[in-house]
């Protein structure tokens, strides 16, 4: 018989590369969720980042399934979800998708924490303790589609608000969690904190013409955020550029490459998201290349909050 992984494991499982080959499933929890000790003896997850001696989140159908041991936390899932609440990873094994992660994952998160998460189901990466970065590259498992739709199928569930509020905010396609960091103050609403500005285009793919292709020996290059209207963006720039030399030279020969078009771009980095006087400028900068009038003061007071949450785990 299947089981049903929660969102508290299922979210680690997600992180994994192989992610967006799960197959989204029919099955759910309502009727057939329950401890299978068999199929639990013959699950392998060593290929899955688990936290150490975390118990797995077991959804199970009703209250008489429950089982009460250790390593096993179960949670009870009564009422029928929509298509997609569930991908298959194994077989008779489920795990909670990336909409049904966020819808449930939502009361317990800050805008800040709702929108990162999004992020990262809809951009190219996942959290890794195993990579330098702190990050691996991966497909997205998720559009903002899925899951403002999947929640506007579960109207009555805690946290719809929350996830179609976080969604209107969330921008697709980044890269690694500074990018989607880097620029959330920049386009977050005033009344949040954030400077107001429209929403770049992460990730914005830039045809080189000839001169750009002799540079950099590629045809293409990718600007992090980009306000295309306005021929200005961000490349993030990593604080572990010294552990890296060869990509440092690759995003600076590409900046300049870029710019030799007529377009402007500024390396910025998390720490100066931290450093009140920096951002400001940043806001300044920005501001001025997208012809916008900027105040400084308007959200200010809220700033550093949102900086703060921006920045937390």
């Amino acid at each position: 018989m299947p089981i049903f992984l929660g969102h508290t494991t299922a979210e680690c499982i997600l992180n994994s590369p192989d992610a967006p080959q799960f197959e989204r499933s029919l099955e759910g929890p309502a009727y057939s969720g329950f401890v299978d000790d068999e199929v639990l003896s013959s699950l392998d997850l060593s290929a899955f980042e688990l936290p150490e001696n975390a118990p797995l989140d077991i959804v199970v159908s009703a209250r008489e399934k429950r089982r009460y041991r250790k390593g096993l936390r179960c949670h009870v899932s009564s009422g029928n979800l929509p298509y997609g609440a569930y991908l298959q990873i194994a077989s008779d094994v489920f795990v909670a998708s990336p909409a049904l992660c966020l819808l449930q994952r939502a009361p317990s998160l800050t805008l800040a924490g709702r929108i990162k998460l999004a992020a990262r189901f809809c951009g190219t990466y996942a959290p890794s303790k195993k990579d330098s970065r702190g990050f691996i590259t991966r497909m997205p498992i998720a559009t903002l589609d899925d899951l403002r739709g999947f929640a506007e199928l579960c109207p009555r569930t805690r946290g719809v608000q929350q996830v179609l509020e976080a969604v209107d905010w969330t921008l697709p396609n980044a890269a690694s969690p500074m990018e989607t960091e880097m620029v959330m103050p920049f386009y977050l609403p005033q009344e949040w904190g954030g400077f107001g500005f429209p929403k770049p285009t992460m990730n914005y793919e830039v045809k080189l013409n000839a001169r750009a292709r002799a540079m950099t020996g590629t045809t293409k290059a990718y600007i992090d955020a980009y306000w295309e209207d306005h021929d200005f963006g961000f490349e993030y720039q990593s604080k572990l550029k010294h552990d890296f030399e060869e990509k440092y030279g690759e995003d600076i020969g590409r900046q300049l490459a870029v710019e030799s078009m007529g377009k402007t771009i500024r390396m910025v980095t998390i720490e100066q998201l931290g450093n009140a006087a920096q951002l400001e400028y940043l806001a300044e900068l920005v501001a001025s290349h997208i012809g916008v009038d900027f105040d400084a003061e308007c959200g200010k007071s809220l700033r550093n909050a949102l900086v703060g949450d921006i920045l937390s785990d």
